[in-house]
């Protein structure tokens, strides 16, 4: 996904505070995303949100791109978290029992293995496709 201009603004905003050179500037959010950066534009939507939270409280930002919209895809995410089940990638929760591991779901999405590597929220219908043919080759024991 691209960044979008608000976000831009936003980085340049906060970096002009704590770098006066723009070359350590754009020297810092290349340490920062791990990869050489051109310009702000180079950065992607997702990266964008985590640096700006980081510049902000001066923490890492979770990223679990597990989470979804509950008023989008919910047969596909039906079906894929009865896929999680089948493939025993659960947790416990007290009110609820076994749930889908949501953290270990994520971490699967932004491995290099994942077909789709970008967060569950922005899927497209083809996207959710391959990852369902994908948890399913998983629960035959095939992926």
């Amino acid at each position: 996904m691209v960044i979008e201009k608000k976000q831009i603004q936003q980085i340049q905003t906060i970096m002009h505070k704590r770098f006066a050179d723009r070359d350590e500037r754009l020297d810092f959010i290349s340490a920062e995303v791990a990869r050489p950066i051109k310009s702000t534009k180079d950065l992607s939507a997702v990266e964008a949100d985590e640096l700006i939270y980081y510049l902000n409280t001066g923490k890492k930002q979770p990223a679990n791109w597990a989470f979804f919209d509950k008023s989008k895809f919910i047969k596909q995410r039906k079906y894929l978290f009865s896929l999680l089940h089948q493939a025993q990638w659960v947790t416990d929760n007290e009110s609820h029992g076994n749930v889908p591991d949501l953290v270990r779901l994520s971490s699967f999405i932004k491995s290099p293995k994942s077909p789709v590597q970008k967060p569950l929220k922005q899927w497209d219908t083809n996207e959710w496709q391959t990852m369902i043919f994908v948890f399913e080759q998983i629960v035959k024991g095939t992926f």
